[in-house]
């Protein structure tokens, strides 16, 4: 078992050592990703219509997402991550995440039998987590600059620019990710696509609610007027009160999100430590023939637990 244990150790430190050489070859600098991407690529190439098609194709976002409602749904939750598809990296991770929670797995689960399923389950879990967690990353910081996106088109529109040209200014003054989606916006305004319809392609791509009000704010003047310098202030500091709200509210129920999170994971833990100190202490549930029986039952109440635990500490607001 020592043995074993250090034999993951060195892996997982030739593990960091492999991550950290290619992270300097892959990606760019903190600096430098801070920098609108659709800028950068606009230096590599001037054919605007060519680069938004690349990038809608990168973020998996170029073809209808309505057409197979399952599979375009994966599609749309893809694209709102705004991870970009990398085969070197994804097999990199790939074969060396499988290997760890094989040898998790082979440490923790007695039997074969179930081994395989519990492998299959942790590998197919762990992409969805990372999307998921970068989905939500991405619509936080957005929904964070987005009302200072609306500053700086309503400075654009009150110096007497038009909305086109206010919004392709947000693009090239906001970092990622509002610099890059109103830019594909500014985009599809230039190829010809309404006005409605691009605000509506925004909020799939970007999936935050926060939009919506753009959108209907934008849509409702664009058909019946009003001043849209006033709408836009007015639903910046909208926006901003939300936000102040979240914050306050995310606060408050932080206890109660902490102990939700500590009680999931610690039947796991006190079992991988028991498992640890005594290898031995588990084997006559197993031998019993029932341990299978056992193990789901108890993970079913747990998962009936924590969907009450979880709604309790949460809250939409």
């Amino acid at each position: 078992m020592t043995l074993l244990l250090l034999y993951a150790a060195v892996f997982i430190a030739a593990l960091i050592s492999v991550e950290a050489v290619l992270r300097s070859y892959f990606r760019k600098s903190e600096r430098q990703r801070a920098v609108n991407d659709r800028l950068s690529l606009l230096d590599v190439s001037e054919d605007h219509l060519k680069t938004y098609h690349a990038m809608l194709k990168a973020r998996g976002a170029d073809e209808d997402w309505r057409s197979l409602p399952f599979v375009q749904r994966l599609r749309q939750y893809y694209a709102q991550s705004g991870v970009k598809f990398d085969a070197q990296r994804f097999a990199l991770y790939g074969i060396t995440g499988a290997v760890l929670v094989w040898l998790a797995v082979q440490f923790l689960v007695p039997t074969t039998l179930v081994r395989i399923p519990v492998f299959l389950l942790v590998c197919l879990a762990i992409p969805i987590v990372v999307v998921w967690r970068k989905r939500a990353n991405r619509i936080r910081k957005f929904t964070l600059k987005l009302p200072e996106a609306l500053d700086v088109a309503n400075r654009s529109l009150s110096a007497g620019h038009p909305l086109p040209a206010a919004i392709s200014l947000v693009a090239r003054e906001i970092p990622d990710p509002v610099g890059t989606e109103f830019g594909l916006l500014s985009d599809e305004l230039t190829y010809g696509t309404t006005l409605d319809h691009a605000l509506i392609n925004l909020s799939q791509r970007v999936g935050a609610e926060d939009l919506n009000l753009l959108a209907i704010a934008l849509s409702v003047q664009a058909g019946t007027g009003g001043n849209l310098v006033e709408i836009l202030q007015n639903l910046s500091k909208t926006l901003r009160d939300r936000t102040m709200l979240k914050a306050k509210v995310k606060a408050i129920s932080s206890e109660g999100r902490i102990t939700a999170i500590f009680m999931s994971v610690y039947p796991f833990l006190l079992y991988a430590l028991i498992k640890a100190l005594a290898p031995t202490y588990f084997d006559p549930v197993w031998a019993s023939g029932h341990g299978t029986t056992i193990v789901a039952v108890l993970v079913a109440i747990m998962a009936v637990g924590n969907v009450i635990l979880y709604k309790m500490v949460n809250f939409e607001y």
